[in-house]
């Protein structure tokens, strides 16, 4: 038995030996600056309600990678999201507003467009190709992101009741409403989940400017895994392809 863990320990020891020299000409861990323009959408689970369009965002932070060899990496990112997820509401429902709509008004074509901001904490596995003209890599990456709600604000929209920038958890003076459903009379919340994960993946183009700092660009598409709507009747998750953009130190 100790010359099997001996041979093992041999083994282990010129496998870490190896991964250390593919990576002796470079940091072992790298750093990062991104920011990405992005678009949103919602993606509806509800016969209630409907995907109300896609919008124009941005989102923006930094990264630590640590490499395994030359190639392969584990990623932490820290970013900022800012998604506008719109819905349009299906069924037949009633307003109701204390300063603008005392007694309620039937409404038909109700739009909501939520203005969101999360903390985004990816966890993502890093690859990139050997260089090709001299200065050139292409990368890919897959992962798993943990979004904390920092702010959630909507816009109503409809025939007979429209307010801007609604804060839904504490709605100031003249910002109160209520949606309820014409037949069953059940009211909808607009609430927003804390948590949002979502699936990472993406992949692009990196170029070596001097020394280890490197310039890249790509595509990242943020698939929402879980109903980002605190709403019984209400559910749908949001997405999001970004333009990635950034700079490794």
């Amino acid at each position: 038995m100790r010359i099997k863990n001996i041979f093992a320990l041999i083994i282990c020891a010129f496998i870490i030996s190896k991964a250390n020299a593919q990576i002796s000409d470079e940091s072992r861990y790298e750093f990062g600056l991104r920011i990405a323009p992005q678009v949103s959408w919602s993606k509806p689970d509800s016969k209630s309600i409907t995907d109300g369009g896609i919008s124009l965002d941005w989102n923006y932070g930094f990264h630590v990678a640590k490499k395994f060899t030359s190639r392969y990496a584990i990623a932490f990112e820290v970013n900022v999201i800012n998604m506008t997820s719109k819905i349009k509401v299906v069924d037949s429902i009633n307003v109701f507003s204390p300063t603008k709509l005392p007694a309620g008004a039937p409404n038909t074509d109700m739009t909501l467009n939520y203005h969101l901001r999360y903390l985004q904490i990816p966890i993502l596995f890093k690859m990139t190709t050997d260089p090709f003209k001299d200065k050139w890599k292409a990368y890919g990456e897959f992962g798993l992101g943990f979004s904390f709600l920092l702010r959630s604000k909507v816009d109503v929209s409809s025939s007979v009741l429209k307010l801007n920038e609604v804060d839904v958890d504490n709605p100031e003076n003249g910002d109160v409403f209520k949606l309820k459903d014409v037949n069953t009379g059940v009211e909808n919340s607009t609430k927003i989940n804390l948590l949002r994960p979502s699936f990472i993946i993406g992949g692009g183009l990196i170029y070596d400017l001097v020394g280890n700092t490197k310039a890249y660009i790509g595509l990242r598409y943020d698939n929402g895994l879980a109903d980002y709507m605190d709403a019984d009747k209400w559910t749908a998750n949001n997405s999001y392809t970004a333009l990635n953009i950034g700079i490794i130190f």
